[in-house]
């Protein structure tokens, strides 16, 4: 007698991430929670201002112009237009992600901010809600958009050469203007139906150094927030969205572990993982950083004294920031830059510093190309081991005069764990707000953000994101 096949039960999760982003209230957020969002609200508002005078912030304001985008009522951070919501959550997604200096989860190997704030942003405009509601938003954005990239192995579904920040950003930009826009439960699953047809974004950008990687994580905001529109008058969107045969999971992992996704919901919060970055460059690049400043502060050297660099580092990040070798020493762009351990490095050798500043005139420098010839990258054991968890690093710099330096960061700064002073963070904004807005109006923004959790009507927020001269 043959025995009945058994199903797989999977967990229910696109219901149960529909239900938590749909209820979630401002009054069930513990202090730090809100506290968090606040301070990574500041920090990505500061990033997309910025970005605004970007080559490539500029070219997407003609296009958008062609696109009748320009013909709306909403606000994007330093930008002195008004935007169609759809519009305005692209520009702001895409800026956001434009220096790569957002915040980064990395156990779910990903940068939430970009396409959830700026989605957010857009819906809060949208529905004329408060501060309060535009924070509670974001949470359940942030929450969704971790907890499905966990949920899918993050890792294996890079490795298939997706860009999470982007394929599952849109649904965390869907949560949070579903939220925002008042959708229940239902809606919310139909939402992500719709989001599951527009999850987009590979690494292939990485060969020319293409402005792709902004446009599809501002692309992601755009797309949560029309799922979350569309699901708002009824639409409806595949169920099963994450955990069906040809949902997400399924279609865009090798692996997925879909109990990941709603495990502890509501109890632990995703949020409080992200991390604040110090560097405008990508994530596996900042613990090798880390690691030469501390050599460069115990020790005295300059870039001549140094015959040669050897930089360990995590499999996935020798992949992305690493190799192939000649053509990390080789960057002709600042995506290049942004994505170059090898140029990152040699900055910071020469000038014992690494900033946004520096690419351009690195490009040109042939001392910099000089120094890179003498970096070398490889995949350190340790390092793999400690991956994701932690993106560790080892610098071990070989001395002209014989001697060996060595030291190994287990994490980058700006972790949960060593989250950056409120000082430092406001630093990092001001440094950023001040070129675009001028100091006075980006010192009111500054005040304004710092007191979203004040019930604010939205209007006070934007009433401060250009230039008032």
């Amino acid at each position: 007698m043959n025995k009945p096949e058994t199903t797989l039960s999977l967990p229910a999760v696109t219901d149960t991430l529909a239900a938590f982003a749909a209820n979630l209230r401002f009054q069930d957020l513990p202090s730090e929670v809100v506290e968090r969002t606040k301070v990574l609200v500041l920090d990505l508002s500061g990033i997309i201002i910025r970005s605004q005078d970007f080559d490539s912030t500029l070219c997407m304001k003609k296009a958008l112009h062609c696109l009748e985008g320009d013909r709306g009522s909403i606000h994007v951070m330093g930008s002195k237009g008004q935007w169609s919501p759809q519009a305005a959550a692209h520009l702001a997604g895409a800026a956001a992600h434009s220096m790569d200096f957002d915040d980064t989860h990395a156990r779910a190997q990903l940068h939430p901010g970009a396409p959830v704030i700026a989605a957010a942003f857009a819906a809060a405009q949208m529905a004329g809600c408060s501060t309060q509601q535009l924070l509670t938003g974001i949470v359940a954005g942030y929450e969704v958009m971790i907890r499905v990239a966990l949920g899918a192995v993050s890792q294996a579904h890079a490795e298939r050469g997706f860009h999470p920040s982007a394929t599952v950003g849109v649904f965390g930009a869907a949560a949070a203007c579903g939220n925002i826009l008042g959708l229940d439960a239902t809606q919310m699953a139909h939402a992500f139906g719709t989001a599951l047809s527009q999850s987009a974004g590979t690494g292939q950008f990485s060969v020319n150094g293409a402005w792709t990687k902004r446009f599809h994580v501002g692309y992601a905001a755009a797309g949560g927030l029309t799922s979350a529109v569309f699901a708002s008058q009824g639409y409806t969107g595949a169920t099963q969205a994450f955990e069906g045969r040809e949902g997400f999971f399924n279609v865009y992992s090798p692996r997925p572990e879909p109990e990941l996704a709603v495990q502890e919901l509501g109890q632990k919060w995703e949020i409080m993982e992200s991390g604040i970055k110090p560097y405008p460059c990508c994530r596996g690049i900042h613990a090798p950083l880390d690691a030469l400043a501390v050599l460069q502060q115990q020790h005295t050297f300059t870039a001549a004294d140094v015959a040669s660099v050897r930089v360990g580092m995590a499999r996935r990040s020798v992949f992305v920031v690493g190799a192939p070798q000649e053509r990390r020493r080789n960057p002709r762009n600042v995506v290049d830059c942004q994505f170059s351990t090898h140029l990152c490095m040699a900055i910071a050798l020469k000038h014992r510093r690494m900033g946004w500043d520096d690419y351009e005139p690195a490009l040109a420098d042939p001392e910099i190309f000089k120094l890179m010839e003498r970096i070398d990258v490889f995949e350190d054991a340790e390092c793999e081991a400690n991956f994701p968890t932690a993106f560790s690093a080892v610098v071990e710099i070989r001395l002209n005069s014989g001697e060996t330096l060595r030291h190994f960061q287990y994490a980058p700064r700006g972790e949960p764990d060593d989250m950056p002073t409120q000082e430092a963070v406001q630093q990092k904004f001001m440094s950023l707000a001040d070129p675009i807005l001028g100091t006075s109006t980006a010192q009111a923004l500054y005040q304004t953000l710092m007191q979203l959790d004040a019930d604010l009507p939205i209007d006070e927020l934007f009433k401060h994101c250009t230039h008032l001269a």
